[in-house]
């Protein structure tokens, strides 16, 4: 009964956790970053303050929650899609769903917000991330013969090329998506690859 009376309650928090992070997004939908406060945010999620302390010390920690969601979002969504019958192909269609999720899943408002200097969500480890099912890729890809590694690991290689992805969807935010982000990103990355195609 106590294990069930934990469950509940850890679904419950789970829910409210949820209820402020979309009240945040959809927030920062309509108004800069600067202009909302904790108010506004437990306000539209219809929680008090002091729950929302209980789940985040600041108001920016709410939209880093952004990080798990689009990790489970990989792991759950995107990973279970990559069955192209090439590693190159797989990794290609992981890159498309990074941009998609970059720009159409998530506005183009957070995605600013979130590449800034402090982020520490960017070194987060790869295990459990979206950085995770891009190294499984990969390996998969040293395996067959299919890459050529160059002395790099799996993991090294996936750290490399989201540096230059996120690179990437960074200039497009600061160029306020002037160009489709999806096409650039199939682009880059399919040049990244080739670096370390077998000949």
């Amino acid at each position: 009964m106590a294990e069930e009376t934990k469950t509940k309650r850890q679904l419950q928090a789970e829910q409210t956790k949820l209820k402020l992070f979309n009240a945040a997004v959809e927030l920062l939908a309509v108004q800069d970053f600067e202009h909302i406060t904790i108010r506004d945010i437990v306000t539209r999620a219809n929680v008090s303050i002091g729950t929302f302390y209980n789940y985040y010390s600041t108001k920016l920690e709410v939209f880093y929650e952004t990080y798990q969601v689009a990790d489970r979002y990989f792991i759950e969504e995107v990973a279970p899609r990559l069955t192209q019958p090439t590693c190159a192909q797989q990794a290609l269609c992981f890159f498309e769903h990074y941009a998609h999720y970059s720009s159409e899943l998530t506005d183009r408002n957070m995605t600013r917000l979130l590449y800034g200097p402090d982020n520490p969500w960017f070194n987060r480890p790869q295990d459990g991330s979206l950085v995770g099912v891009l190294a499984r890729v990969l390996q998969r890809g040293l395996d067959s013969g299919e890459l050529t590694s160059y002395g790099d690991t799996a993991s090294e290689i996936a750290a490399w090329m989201m540096i230059s992805i996120r690179g990437l969807t960074y200039n497009w935010c600061t160029a306020n998506g002037a160009y489709d982000l999806i096409s650039a990103t199939r682009w880059s990355a399919a040049r990244l690859l080739r670096a370390y195609q077998s000949p």
